[in-house]
């Protein structure tokens, strides 16, 4: 009985969300534009790949440039403060614009130095879409409407991000310089995308707006501290999610070299793996999630996306032990894994920040903050993780991140006994 009674909530899910695309334009913008993204996404993913097995890159380098989008979300704070009551068009329209410009510019790719300053721009770009984005989802698109507009999207882009990934890697393992050609074709894609976030207008609230030409290197992290201090709640999921982007981003350096050097993967392989079979298994898996959203609460998401992502670097470090067709079985299979983990990940990461925001407060200002701790933790966990594998091998790196990713599922757990222990554990189910 159970079972039906699921079913039958999943079909009206699906129900609401096509209804939802059919009277509203801008869910239908803002569909097109998320399915867009995975054109960019695909491409974007081989960045380190790239550097470390056409472009000479060293380990250190390779840690470096993955340091780059994590580090750029920083910007995020300036930029939730900046679109704080206002119609964000012209300002989506300057700062994407010049993000995709960057991508362009890769088919004179040549050095690590260049593609280096193609991350660090397009990153500072991608920060802006984050908040821009959730005020989008906030004003427009009714609470217990948004996990199935946002799991169908996002199947949509990881769809097109599986076809991307595969067709990238198959490219650039028979042409010479192949990457070139692939920037300047996704830069393309990725400016109609962001053409059509930018048409999407939001309201104008002069009483929030924030004077940009007053402290405005300080005055944000005063926003920060004070949003921090005033919902504890809020600050203590923060912290749990630290931990789960701590194991996340120590992996970011080492994966990408154990799988060219360890395991002498191709392009190709690479592709496949990192790119179609993760996405492939999120398009199936991120829609459950959504609609798991509507009907939970991030704290419960989180604990069990945390655990599970415990067994990609598990899972990935038992391949270099095994030859052969086996060996490319078990990579597979550990980014299958980690796709089912990161389809819950994503959706919290995403979606997350308007639960704490409620219907009265900026969403784009709790989703700043999340983004800028990205980068505050993107300042030291590529470097911690780029140090084990120094000390102890790359094997040992990945079962180190396992062990953090059980931390961050333990640290969620203590921090809702934490609010329901202060009388803090306001409901954080969908409304409207």
């Amino acid at each position: 009985m159970s079972a039906i009674t699921a079913s039958i909530k999943s079909i009206m899910v699906e129900i609401n969300t096509l209804s939802l695309l059919r009277r509203s334009s801008v869910a239908r913008r803002m569909l097109f534009y998320v399915s867009l993204s995975g054109v960019l996404y695909g491409a974007m993913q081989f960045g380190e790949v790239i550097a470390r097995k056409s472009l000479g890159a060293t380990e250190f380098q390779v840690t470096l440039l993955t340091m780059v989008m994590p580090v750029a979300s920083l910007t995020s704070i300036w930029w939730g403060q900046l679109l704080m009551g206002r119609d964000q068009r012209a300002i989506l329209w300057v700062g994407g614009t010049i993000g995709i410009f960057a991508v362009a510019s890769g088919v004179f790719l040549g050095t690590v130095k260049h593609l280096f300053i193609i991350y660090f721009i397009y990153f500072i770009s991608f920060a802006l879409l984050g908040p821009a984005r959730n005020r989008i989802l906030q004003q427009h698109i009714p609470g217990k409407e948004t996990g199935g507009l946002f799991g169908l999207s996002q199947g949509l882009r990881m769809g097109l991000a599986a076809l991307i990934s595969a067709g990238a890697g198959w490219w650039m393992d028979r042409v010479e310089g192949g990457w070139r050609q692939l920037f300047f074709s996704v830069a393309i894609v990725g400016f109609v995308s962001i053409a059509s976030l930018a048409s999407i207008r939001t309201k104008r609230n002069n009483r929030i707006q924030v004077d940009c030409r007053k402290n405005w290197v300080i005055g944000p992290w005063k926003g920060v501290v004070r949003l921090l201090k005033d919902r504890p709640d809020f600050l203590r999921f923060e912290g749990a999610f630290m931990l789960y982007g701590i194991a996340f981003m120590m992996m970011l350096p080492v994966v990408p070299i154990y799988l060219v050097d360890d395991l002498a993967l191709g392009y190709g392989s690479i592709g496949i793996a990192k790119g179609t079979v993760f996405q492939l298994v999120t398009i199936g898996s991120i829609p459950l999630f959504g609609r798991l959203f509507d009907r939970s609460t991030p704290h419960r998401m989180a604990v069990g996306a945390f655990a599970f992502g415990a067994l990609h670097p598990l899972t990935l470090a038992s391949a270099i032990w095994v030859d052969g067709a086996g060996r490319m079985v078990i990579v597979l299979l550990s980014f299958a894994l980690f796709g089912i983990a990161m389809s819950g990940v994503t959706v919290l990461w995403n979606l997350a920040s308007m639960r704490f925001a409620g219907q009265e407060e900026d969403a784009g200002l709790y989703q700043s903050v999340h983004l800028a701790a990205v980068g505050v933790r993107g300042l030291f966990a590529p470097l911690f993780g780029y140090i084990v594998m120094q000390g102890f091998g790359k094997q040992n790196a990945l079962l180190v991140s396992s062990v953090v990713w059980i931390l961050a599922a333990v640290a969620m757990v203590a921090a809702r006994l934490k609010d329901q222990r202060t009388g803090q554990n306001r409901s954080l189910r969908a409304v409207g």
